[in-house]
C-alpha cells in the first residue's frame, strides 16, 4: 500500500481520504484509532467507507459473513462477527438473539405473536425476532 502525507499548516481542518480495494480488520482499527472515537464504527456503504455513531444506530444482524448495521433510512454492512461487536456497543443495545441486537432507544412498539414470540418493532419500521432465552432480559429492561 502506497501512503503519501502532505503537512500544510495553512490548513483549516484536517481531512484524510483511503482508497482501498476492501475493508480489513486492520483498515478499521486503523480508521478508529484515526478517527480518535470510541462512538462511532465505520461502515461500508456501496463503494464508500463512512463513520455511523452507536447513537444512530438502530439494529445490527448478521448476514452471512458480515453484519448488516441499519439506521434510520440506510442499510450499512460492517465486516466482523456480531460477537465480536457485542463487547464494544454501548449499554443501550439489547441482544435480540444470537443474530441481533437492537437499540433500545429506538423501540416504537411490541408485538406478542401467535407462536408466543415477540417481535420487537423500531421506529424505522424494522422488525426483530426477541428469542426465546432474550424474552426475560427485554422484560427486564423494560421493567415489566
Amino acid at each position: 500500500m502506497k501512503i503519501n502525507c502532505h503537512i500544510d499548516s495553512n490548513l483549516e481542518e484536517e481531512h484524510g481520504e483511503l482508497w482501498i480495494k476492501e475493508m480489513t480488520p486492520k483498515i478499521n482499527d486503523f480508521l478508529q484509532v484515526m478517527s480518535s472515537s470510541d462512538d462511532v464504527l465505520w461502515c461500508r456503504y456501496q463503494a464508500q467507507i463512512i463513520p455511523v455513531k452507536y447513537q444512530d444506530i438502530y439494529s445490527l444482524e448478521v448476514a452471512s459473513r458480515e453484519t448488516n448495521i441499519y439506521t434510520e433510512n440506510q442499510q450499512l454492512s460492517y465486516h466482523d462477527r456480531l460477537s465480536n461487536m457485542k463487547a464494544n456497543l454501548p449499554n443501550y443495545f439489547i441482544e435480540a438473539s444470537r443474530s441481533a441486537i437492537f437499540n433500545f432507544n429506538y423501540i416504537d412498539h411490541l408485538e406478542l405473536l401467535d407462536n408466543g414470540l415477540i417481535d420487537v418493532v423500531l421506529t424505522n419500521n424494522h422488525r426483530i425476532q426477541i428469542s426465546r432465552r432474550n424474552i426475560r432480559n427485554l422484560k427486564e429492561r423494560l421493567g415489566i
